[in-house]
């Protein structure tokens, strides 16, 4: 059965391929083939900076503008306001059980805390970061329980344990944000508890030089629809985007993004209470494992370091409309990894450990070391 299934896509592929070399692309194909126009935010500077507070414990219960705030803890606590034209260096602000807030034109930067982030929001809605800079911080800004919109950003070098780490129930649109130097990821989402209403949408983002996989779904389990559409990823030390460790009833769309360089060797600096170095990992453009309910369709992935498209005990995983070109496989199916049952963080039960199951249509491999490989536990079948 397997060999016909590789004979139906073979056939399907090579009636794309005709009349093209390797890297042209046909005149009509479904992914993007020029990376999309994402303009990079403009470098902030706040001027006029007249309030100075340091080291201090301070509540915040009105809107701001114009302050510097060195080794402090603030804590939002009112709504309806806005903190604009402001500096935090080494500094964290707190956002727990409010709404409406908005920060605006301001820089979090220098945080020099063991596992700690620079903006922390906690069971709060309508919170709306824009226009602001995360630079040099362990992590840029956490997000757990809340609904925000996060537009506009830089977030750059945040690279004591991610740049944006988004957690359990949260509710978040992330768009035409510019992610650099990050690590190990530029975006770390997480719905351990299973919560409903985690929903996730990357869209029209830059992400270039992080140190592993650039965005990274983590025990996402059960959640609403989320979306990673429109971004583009460049130079990844791992891959570009990776659903992994029991991301059941996952729900993610992974849809027309340009992806260029993955499994690169990164040599940026960590951040200095940072324990974990950079270390070689996967290369894949796109991984999936241990997770279900995942479609990747209409992106371009370019110069993959390894796989293409790698499915590790994936189920119901749709894989259509993509352009590949890769060093090792194009698109790949697999069983469990038998290290996954006794791995420390999120073990797979045994229940759960057995092979791929996918479906994959119209999509085109211009370059690889071979075009699909399914080990003896899998399944990669045509509609």
């Amino acid at each position: 059965m397997k060999k016909a299934y590789f004979f139906i896509i073979s056939t399907i592929v090579a009636s794309f391929l005709s009349g093209c070399s390797a890297g042209e692309t046909p005149e009509s194909v479904p992914f993007p083939t020029t990376a999309p126009e994402i303009a990079i935010p403009d470098v902030i500077t706040p001027g006029g900076l007249q309030e100075q507070v340091s080291g201090e414990k301070y509540h915040l219960d009105s809107s701001i503008s114009g302050y510097l705030f060195t080794d402090s803890e603030v804590m939002i606590s009112g709504d309806n306001i806005e903190i604009g034209n402001t500096i935090f260096i080494n500094s964290q602000v707190f956002v727990n059980g409010r709404s409406n807030v908005v920060f605006r034109d301001s820089i979090f930067k220098e945080l020099d805390k063991y596992e700690k982030a620079a903006l922390n929001v906690y069971e709060s809605e309508n919170i709306t970061v824009m226009h602001c800079r995360f630079l040099n911080n362990y992590i840029g800004m956490g997000i757990h329980v809340s609904e925000a919109v996060v537009k506009e950003n830089r977030f750059e070098n945040n690279n004591g344990h991610n740049a944006l780490v988004i957690g359990e129930g949260s509710q978040a649109v992330l768009e035409g944000n510019y992610f650099y130097g990050n690590f190990p990821h530029a975006i770390l989402a997480m719905n351990r508890e299973s919560l409903p209403q985690a929903k996730v949408d990357i869209i029209n983002n830059l992400f270039e030089q992080t140190g592993e996989d650039a965005i990274n779904f983590e025990d996402y389990r059960n959640a609403s629809p989320s979306r990673v559409a429109g971004n583009i990823i460049r130079d990844t030390g791992w891959s570009a985007v990776n659903v992994e460790y029991n991301s059941w009833n996952s729900n993610i769309t992974i849809s027309g993004n340009w992806i260029e360089g993955t499994g690169i060797e990164w040599d940026l600096p960590v951040h200095s209470l940072q324990l974990d170095v950079f270390q070689s990992g996967w290369g894949h453009g796109i991984l999936i494992e241990d997770s279900s309910r995942v479609t990747i369709e209409y992106n371009r992935i370019l110069s993959a370091g390894e796989n293409g498209i790698e499915v590790r005990n994936g189920r119901d995983i749709i894989i259509r409309g993509n352009g590949i070109s890769c060093v090792q496989t194009g698109i790949g199916a697999y069983a469990y990894h038998s290290s996954s049952l006794s791995r420390p963080f999120s073990p797979l039960s045994p229940e759960n450990a057995g092979g791929t199951q996918a479906t994959a249509s119209n999509n085109i491999i211009y370059e690889a070391g071979r075009e699909f490989e399914v080990d003896d536990l899998s399944e990669l079948i045509i509609d």
